[in-house]
């Protein structure tokens, strides 16, 4: 089964089309320097309507080196079901976030190389999951930059903990992004939006009935 993750959701009516397109995660960004940036007022507000309407996907807060005290907070407006590492959260850093929040922790690694995924097994059976995502070379932000890598690497992953394939991820692409990783589990955030922070329902839509045919088919 694929299971999608569609990162980078600025409203309700975004978790909305995500909960009924049949994706399993809805991620939340809490990093100013995003342009897909949420604040903790309009993530509490999202957090009650969703609970009320009894949304069954799980919203995901995606944080980059983020202080207890930041994490506090977030983990109070948005109640999240679990907590996404993007910047350069060491194991005992990872440990320690699981032992606060008493909620599993997602670790994302850029992936440029081979040696980037032996590097990655220091998370295997720390973090509850892990995300593979792209390292651009000019890139200012740690995720969501639409840049794919080569998926193929990710054959070489000898981990034990489930993982999420991202990075330049549409539609289009993840049949084949699927039958080259090996991946079960994706996660799109710029490759279902009309600009940077905006969703497009309709791509949503698509991609996550892309990867039920994958299901389907392969």
């Amino acid at each position: 089964m694929i299971d999608c993750k569609i990162c980078g959701l600025a409203n309700l009516a975004d978790l909305k089309q995500a909960d009924a397109a049949g994706a399993r995660w809805g991620g939340f960004v809490f990093y100013p320097k995003s342009p897909r940036h949420i604040t903790l007022s309009d993530a509490a507000d999202i957090a009650i309507a969703a609970d009320r309407l009894h949304l069954t996907i799980m919203r995901v807060a995606l944080v980059v080196n983020a202080e207890n005290s930041a994490l506090d907070a977030i983990v109070e407006a948005l109640n999240p079901g679990m907590i996404q590492c993007h910047g350069d959260e060491s194991p005992d850093r990872i440990l320690a976030i699981k032992s606060r929040y008493k909620r599993p922790v997602m670790k994302a690694v850029r992936i440029a190389n081979l040696m980037d995924i032996q590097a990655a097994l220091r998370y295997d059976e720390v973090a509850d999951w892990m995300l593979f995502d792209s390292a651009p070379v000019d890139a200012i932000l740690p995720g969501g930059t639409g840049h794919s890598f080569d998926w193929t690497l990710m054959r070489s992953y000898m981990g034990k903990t489930p993982w999420l394939l991202a990075g330049g991820l549409t539609a289009d692409t993840i049949h084949d992004a699927v039958k080259a990783s090996g991946t079960k589990h994706l996660d799109v955030s710029s490759g279902v939006e009309k600009s940077a922070g905006i969703k497009d329902h309709k791509a949503i839509t698509a991609f996550v009935e892309a990867a039920k045919q994958i299901e389907q088919t392969d």
